[in-house]
């Protein structure tokens, strides 16, 4: 991780931890400072009203205490859950038997702000394909390392890795990817009818986006033949890319898109091989993605303890 990024990410901790340590000593100021407000603002209300000693008045100041209350505890909860301590529902079970579906995880939300994923981590992460869902898989390529499935183990630049078997289903099949790093270029190629393919079907771009998301893994079905390569090697796929309506247009105009990452990406897989959607089928996860490293099972309590 840059030297930059690393202290940025330092002096910003430092100042939130700082303000959340200053709410703590000065809890009871702070709190009579926000009830002088909130009493002000009840009676600027009630007054407007003309509502001062009816049922209403006191309906309307109750209101203002709950809601402030809520509100507040709601930000605090949000801010510690956002940059501190992650809670996360796990819907399904794409990580039997490391995580069974409803387990509940903390996730440590800070470590990835100074330092990059390591290989077998649980990362959580907003999902590439309709870019609003959070996925719990494990990082198994790294940024500019080689990936390939054969006789159910996972290859590492030509290194078994025997830590659990993984089946070569999805996209990959029998393929060597190339997990795309930093300074990497990138290339989106369309096959040969692309360009003839938009000029006489006049297809929307926007549409074909909206298709794409209501649609997970549908790429290679609206978008046939459509190669990623990483230095001039094929690879998988980056669908950050797909979802650049300018990219897109390009695409469907039969033009190949280079680019020049400025991003590493991530090789991510699900412990239950067979039933698990994960970077086989729908390609890299970029860093930016990233939210958090899973590190504990807090739910159910009879199951609690760290994941490995």
């Amino acid at each position: 991780m840059e030297k930059s990024k690393v202290i940025i990410n330092g002096i910003f901790y430092i100042i939130l931890t700082l303000i959340f340590i200053y709410i703590f000593i000065k809890e009871k100021e702070l709190t009579e400072i926000i009830k002088t407000y909130r009493e002000k603002l009840a009676d600027k209300i009630v007054t407007k009203l003309d509502v001062e000693g009816k049922v209403l008045g006191t309906v309307i100041r109750k209101t203002i205490n709950i809601v402030e209350t809520l509100g507040t505890a709601l930000i605090l909860v949000l801010l510690i859950q956002k940059f501190y301590l992650g809670n996360f529902l796990v819907p399904t079970g794409s990580m039997i038997p490391t995580i069974m579906p409803k387990d509940r995880l903390f996730g440590n939300m800070i470590v990835y702000k100074f330092r990059e994923p390591k290989r077998e981590e649980i990362i959580v992460f907003k999902e590439p394909i309709q870019n609003k869902v959070l996925y719990t898989k494990r990082v198994m390529g790294l940024p500019g390392e080689t990936v390939n499935i054969q006789n159910g183990n996972l290859y590492v630049n030509g290194e078994r890795i025997d830590s659990r078997e993984y089946s070569n289903i999805g996209e990959i099949g029998n393929e060597k990817w190339i997990i795309p790093k930093k300074g990497d270029t990138i290339e989106i190629i369309p096959g040969k009818d692309y360009g003839k393919l938009f000029r006489e079907n006049m297809i929307d771009v926007a549409e074909v986006q909206k298709y794409l998301v209501d649609n997970p893994g549908a790429v290679s079905e609206i978008l046939p033949d459509l190669e990623f390569r990483v230095n001039g090697e094929k690879t998988g796929m980056m669908l950050d890319l797909i979802h650049d309506s300018k990219y897109v247009d390009r695409i469907f105009q039969g033009e190949n898109v280079a680019l020049i990452s400025d991003k590493n990406y991530y090789f991510a897989l699900g412990d239950n091989t067979n039933g698990s959607y994960d970077s086989r089928m729908w390609g890299f996860v970029s860093e930016d993605r990233i939210k958090g490293k899973a590190f504990v099972r807090f739910w159910p309590i009879t199951k609690m303890g760290l994941l490995k």
